[in-house]
């Protein structure tokens, strides 16, 4: 790899882990929310199929759901992130996703993040305009923590998505096998039956999983190591 081409990477594999956040898109979730309600549901399997699973359960004092999603994947840690950073290859597996772009690079572990989507009938264009913050534990496993990015205005004749809570979690099982667990909730805005929502975003959710898992294995990626990312066999 070149010295260019790993400085590149060096200071942008952060946005990989929040490209996968677009498929938060399409779920239509509210502030009510109740961190602090006593009223916690239990997670509710929709589809389960060989090592990849979706879960959701009612949020408090709504009609709304919140999503996990759960995938066990051929990869190391650095040949992940690489291949979510990779944005000429985004629409190969990301549902729905137009383009993504950085927009600020604040620090090594935070940056400002735009995904566009395309919109259909009855579903307007919606963007995402995201703050991450990623950290590796001592266990090896990262951690990325994403919130609204203030002060960016969406793009003309687009919606912009409120993300209320998302948090990515990446544990590796081996050298070349990690589990990756993906909790949201998300205000897509708009006025949609939530019903129809909640359907589509649990399609689209399952469809951006399966694609990842088919693509990730056979990367060009997989022989690529991210400085700052310790992997099980240096542990």
């Amino acid at each position: 790899m070149s010295p260019l081409f790993s400085n590149y990477f060096y200071n942008n594999y952060k946005l990989a882990i929040i490209l996968i956040f677009s498929l938060m898109f399409l779920t239509s979730f509210t502030k009510s929310f109740a961190r602090s309600s006593s009223e916690i549901y239990p997670w509710t399997l929709w589809k389960k199929e060989s090592s990849t699973a979706i879960y959701y359960r009612k949020v408090p004092d709504s009609d709304l759901i919140e999503i996990e999603a759960k995938v066990r994947l051929t990869s190391s840690l650095s040949g992940f992130l690489f291949f979510l950073q990779d944005t000429d290859n985004i629409p190969n597996w990301l549902d729905n996703a137009k383009k993504s772009k950085i927009l600020d690079i604040i620090d090594a572990n935070n940056l400002i993040f735009k995904t566009k989507f395309y919109g259909f009938w009855p579903i307007k264009s919606r963007e995402m305009i995201i703050k991450s913050r990623q950290w590796q534990n001592d266990d090896l496993s990262i951690e990325i923590l994403i919130e609204n990015a203030l002060n960016y205005p969406a793009s003309d004749n687009t919606i912009l998505v409120d993300v209320i809570s998302a948090h990515w979690l990446i544990t590796p099982n081996s050298e070349k096998e990690i589990n990756v667990t993906y909790t949201f909730i998300v205000d897509a805005k708009g006025s949609l039956p939530m019903w129809l929502v909640n359907r589509v975003a649990l399609k689209s959710i399952w469809k951006t999983l399966v694609n990842i898992k088919d693509q990730l294995p056979h990367s060009r990626w997989q022989s690529s190591k991210l400085e700052l990312i310790k992997e099980m066999n240096e542990k």
